[in-house]
This record gives structure tokens, C-alpha cells and sequence, in this order.
């Protein structure tokens, strides 16, 4: 049951994870104030940002013309969206040997806010 409980846990929590990847592109996309791209040539463009190597070569990343984090693009949109996925999934399966005390602090913790959770033993 535990085991069970744990998966549950671990899967809501990805979701939540793409959840918050579709608001971080949308900000990223729309509240930007000042352009990421600004078309000086790649070797300025690296010492600007951190990122840039890793999103423009191995993500592809896309830019629209004014040099803003392309809004429209489903590429950039997925990369947010698998981060948000993956990082829980990823500490989901490295914390599998201490399922029982997560589940058990969980289920503490909700039933100490008046939540009871069905998944919970």
C-alpha cells in the first residue's frame, strides 16, 4: 500500500511540476522585460547569458525577431514542460529506498492540516 501511495504521490506531483513548466514558459515568453536575443553574434550572447549554449544547441530553443523567448514555439513550450515533469520524477526515483517515512510524513503532515488522503495507510 505504501508502494502504491508512494507512485501516487510522486505522479501528482509531476503533473503539477508540467503545470508550473506552462506558467514559467508563459512568463518567460510574456514578462521578459528586456530581450534575451539581442543579435550580437554568439560569443556575446554566451557571456550574456548562462544558458544560451544549452538552449540554443542542445534544446533548440527558438527566439522570435525582436530577440524575446518565442511564445508560440511548442519546442520551448515541451522544454518547460519536461523540466517540470522530469525534476520530480528524477527525485521521485532516487528517493525510492525512503518511501515509507515520505509517505509517512505526507500523510502526517495532511492529516495534521484536516486532509485525509484515501492513499494513506
Amino acid at each position: 500500500m505504501v508502494t502504491l501511495a508512494y507512485i501516487a504521490f510522486v505522479v501528482a506531483i509531476a503533473i503539477l511540476g508540467g503545470l508550473v513548466g506552462i506558467v514559467a514558459h508563459y512568463w518567460r515568453a510574456h514578462a521578459t522585460m528586456y530581450a534575451e536575443d539581442l543579435g550580437l553574434g554568439e560569443p556575446l550572447n554566451t557571456l550574456t547569458r548562462d544558458d544560451y549554449q544549452w538552449e540554443k544547441h542542445v534544446i533548440g530553443a527558438e527566439w522570435d525577431d525582436a530577440g524575446f523567448w518565442a511564445a508560440d514555439s511548442v519546442r520551448n513550450l515541451l522544454y518547460y514542460m519536461a523540466t517540470g515533469v522530469g525534476i520530480p520524477l528524477l527525485i521521485g526515483a532516487m528517493l525510492w529506498d525512503q518511501r515509507n517515512e515520505l509517505v509517512g510524513a505526507l500523510c502526517t503532515g495532511l492529516a495534521q492540516q484536516g486532509l485525509n488522503s484515501p492513499l494513506c495507510p
